[in-house]
């Protein structure tokens, strides 16, 4: 093949390449490119929702400390389906890479009708939106985030009901993996993510909720925020055991012990004038030569003033 017909034929394939990135990208592929970039993991902090999407509860407590992380692989976006891109009050679609980016959002108790009693108005969104990877559905699997029982499988909701009565609710997954009072173990396969809602379709995404006894509240949908920050940061590796703290200096040893000088009668010196820091011990007497270094310039002075008068 000559040069030029090379060069032609190397155009053609990347034309036909960019033509397939942009299919790629009408179908979802536009999210998996800004996967490639979302960065170093960020989180708000629980309580804080997107602007004008409610209020959100201030709530540090972790209800479900070791728990797995839902989604089998990372990356993945705990944000607001509602108010992200794509959704009834966002903008854009939910493709777009806002919606693939750090940092996490919380949702929890962003604005419903439902009834939410740890909620500051008493009603709210009862558990977490998390997207995958990307926005293709059926692509990416869930798992048990503990061993349990499958409590129920509706039309687009799956409940596993640990042994100490908590409650996880997996919403909109597709390809459901098992079925009503099956045992399963952390880890084990329950479907993808998707878009289902009964019949209808939601975005792609995947509703998490934990459900616990309350003391004073009841059976309660609980803040699954940090619980899930927690889960998240331990499937990405982000959870090392803090570094060893640096050794510990040995204390200095102790010093010496000096004899104490004998103490003398005699005065101390006062310091001079112009005392620098160091005491002065008074003016010292010129040396022997001095009187010798005056003659000589008296002699030096005198045989100047001759060769002086000779010039004339």
């Amino acid at each position: 093949m000559s040069p030029r017909n090379a060069l032609v034929a190397i155009a053609v394939v990347a034309a036909a390449l960019g033509t397939t990135a942009l299919a790629s990208a009408a179908d979802g592929g536009a999210a998996d490119a800004s996967v490639a970039d979302a960065g170093t993991f960020t989180y708000d902090p629980p309580g804080q929702l997107v602007p004008d999407s409610g209020k959100g509860r201030v709530d540090m407590n972790v209800y479900a400390p070791g728990m797995r992380f839902p989604i089998e692989s990372g990356p993945a976006f705990a944000n607001s389906q509602v108010w992200g891109h794509g959704g009834n009050e966002g903008t854009g679609g939910q493709c777009d890479k806002e919606n693939f980016s750090y940092p996490w959002h919380d949702n929890y108790c962003e604005t419903r009708d439902w009834d939410m009693p740890m909620c500051p108005g008493g009603h709210g969104h009862q558990g977490q939106d998390i997207r995958a990877a990307s926005c293709k559905p059926g692509v990416h699997a869930t798992v048990a985030v503990a061993d349990g029982t499958i409590t129920s499988v509706g039309s687009y909701s799956v409940y596993l009901t640990t042994a100490d009565g908590t409650r996880f609710d997996y919403l909109h997954m597709q390809d459901v993996a098992v079925k009503e009072g099956q045992q399963v173990k952390r880890g084990d396969p329950m479907g993808k993510v998707s878009n289902q809602f009964g019949g209808s379709a939601t975005t792609v995404h995947l509703h998490f909720n934990i459900r616990q006894n309350v003391a004073g509240v009841g059976s309660v949908y609980v803040p699954g925020y940090l619980s899930l920050v927690k889960s998240y940061e331990t499937l990405q590796g982000l959870d090392l055991p803090d570094a060893a703290p640096p050794p510990v200096a040995p204390p200095p040893a102790a010093p010496p012990t000096v004899q104490a000088a004998p103490v003398t009668t005699a005065p101390e010196p006062a310091p001079a004038a112009d005392d620098g820091g160091c005491a002065a011990t008074g003016s010292s007497p010129p040396p022997a030569s001095f009187g010798a270094v005056l003659a000589l310039a008296a002699l030096a002075m005198a045989f100047a003033r001759r060769q002086k008068r000779r010039a004339r």
